[in-house]
């Protein structure tokens, strides 16, 4: 009898132990992004080092930092293009629901998060935008998210505006037909001179192909744009690269160099 209650007793405890989460491709990079120092500090490092190159930008009037620039550009205002998601927003929370609740990305579960408006600023993003708009230098933000800046209830607006990020509705470009930034990054270099592009994808600084080996000699033909007129924020959880590669999990291992 006392051996049964023992093993009824080690059944009950076992059972009242936490269960481990289903494993998700995105923990690691999810976690690292939300409690690491080390991703605190290279969004910081990043965007101060944009801040140093926006002084050399302004004080010279030949920069620009975007290929689609083919205008005389010399006389127009200032301004920098970046990003929004993962960029100047940290999406990080919705990640986490997925993970927790064992479910994979969907554009129809991002529209519902972006309705939320609950994103937070990525460390070192407000500092920079607010010494840009000192320096009389206009931020717009060309994004993928499906938004609509006429709408003051619109819910991008509306967090950039709780997160005190400068943000009028003519500078937020949001996504068209497709997902190709090229074309709106022409339309603010007809407007402006472009002094840096700030992002967390390549396609957020040109239009590269979903090919890792094309993707590799493009970055390296682009390598003197780096850090002095172009600004990569980490993002290991999503983006181009993953397509390139294949969302597959057998290709992913295929695709590591031993």
């Amino acid at each position: 009898m006392k051996r049964f209650a023992l093993l009824s007793f080690v059944a009950i405890a076992a059972l009242a132990q936490p269960v481990a989460p289903h494993p998700d491709q995105n923990l690691n990079g999810t976690l690292w992004m939300q409690t690491s120092a080390e991703y605190a500090a290279l969004t910081t490092q990043a965007y101060r080092a944009a801040g140093l190159a926006l002084s050399a930008a302004l004080a010279d009037p030949n920069w620009t930092a975007a290929y689609e620039q083919t205008n005389d550009f010399r006389g127009l205002p200032p301004a920098v293009i970046l990003d929004l998601d993962e960029t100047v927003l940290d999406n990080s929370a919705q990640q986490v629901n997925l993970i927790r609740n064992g479910k994979a990305f969907t554009e129809e579960g991002f529209t519902a998060w972006v309705k939320e408006a609950r994103a937070l600023a990525i460390p070192g993003a407000v500092q920079f935008l607010h010494q840009a708009q000192l320096k009389g230098v206009a931020p717009h933000y060309i994004s993928n998210r499906i938004c609509n800046p006429a709408d003051p209830d619109d819910p991008t607006a509306k967090v950039l505006k709780d997160l005190r990020i400068p943000y009028s509705p003519d500078r937020l470009h949001c996504k068209t037909a497709g997902s190709n930034k090229t074309d709106r990054r022409k339309a603010v270099a007809q407007k402006y001179r472009i002094l840096l592009l700030i992002g967390d994808d390549f396609n957020d600084f040109t239009a590269v192909p979903d090919n890792v080996a094309e993707r590799a000699k493009l970055q390296a033909f682009y390598e003197p744009m780096w850090g002095t007129k172009w600004f990569v924020m980490p993002n290991p959880i999503y983006g181009s690269w993953e397509r390139s590669v294949g969302f597959d999990l057998g290709k992913k291992f295929e695709a590591l160099r031993p």
